[in-house]
């Protein structure tokens, strides 16, 4: 049965044709407006010319690749949620690709109905984040985050993945409040039921690295909880 959310609107990029049309049929079955090019460049064109609420990027692809892609459209400030497709399965492609700017990554043979469950999920988070309304710059510390390129900067700068940014968004806007585990998921996953609370942790680990990473003079003490805080 067709999605309800008729209008919205997908960039497909995978240099596969048959899978790419296959993808793309399947995708309009169920209620999205469809745009499938079938490489990285032409991905990158697209989303400079037009206004998507989810972007499909398969990895491996010619003239310039599904991460590549990714990073020059995030270089662009376009927050677009996007989801990685490739056959690679090991961890370090996943780490790469979601340190580049990527929300979610799905690892061929594809279920078709999980794809279709990750879109609208990623299209939801997209909404919630364009109804905020932020600073561009949000500043602590000696810690600058840029909310519309997504990049955390101090003694060296770094891409963060969209979830990260939310998830440092709402620590860094706490003023020194706690947030258990439990807060955290309920506020970012809360439109995943099938993911489990422990993917907070996950994350926290990322920004830590990453605060460690550009020279941060604070991080994120605590523990899902106890609670989490910035400081």
């Amino acid at each position: 049965m067709p999605n309800k959310e008729n209008g919205m609107k997908i960039l497909l990029a995978d240099d596969e044709t048959n899978l790419r049309n296959a993808l793309a049929a399947i995708i309009k079955h169920d209620g999205y407006e469809v745009t499938a090019v079938c490489d990285g460049q032409e991905a990158v064109e697209a989303a400079s010319e037009k206004e998507f609420d989810v972007m499909i990027f398969d990895v491996m692809m010619p003239r310039k690749s599904g991460i590549d892609a990714l990073k020059e459209i995030r270089s662009k400030g376009i927050l677009t949620p996007v989801i990685l497709l490739t056959a690679m399965s090991e961890i370090d492609d996943k780490i790469n690709g979601l340190d580049s700017g990527a929300d979610d990554y799905l690892t061929k043979p594809i279920s078709m109905g999980e794809l279709l469950a990750r879109i609208r999920a990623a299209a939801r988070r997209g909404a919630q984040t364009n109804d905020v309304q932020a600073p561009a710059i949000i500043t602590f510390s000696n810690v600058s985050l840029n909310t519309s390129s997504a990049e955390l900067s101090a003694v060296n700068s770094i891409s963060l993945a969209a979830r990260e940014m939310k998830l440092l968004e709402i620590l860094a806007g706490s003023k020194g409040k706690a947030f258990t585990g439990d807060e955290l998921f309920g506020k970012l996953w809360r439109d995943e039921p099938q993911t489990s609370p422990k993917v907070v942790d996950v994350y926290i680990s990322y920004l830590r690295n990453k605060l460690r990473a550009v020279g941060a003079l604070c991080t994120i003490t605590g523990d899902s909880v106890s609670g989490y805080v910035l400081g």
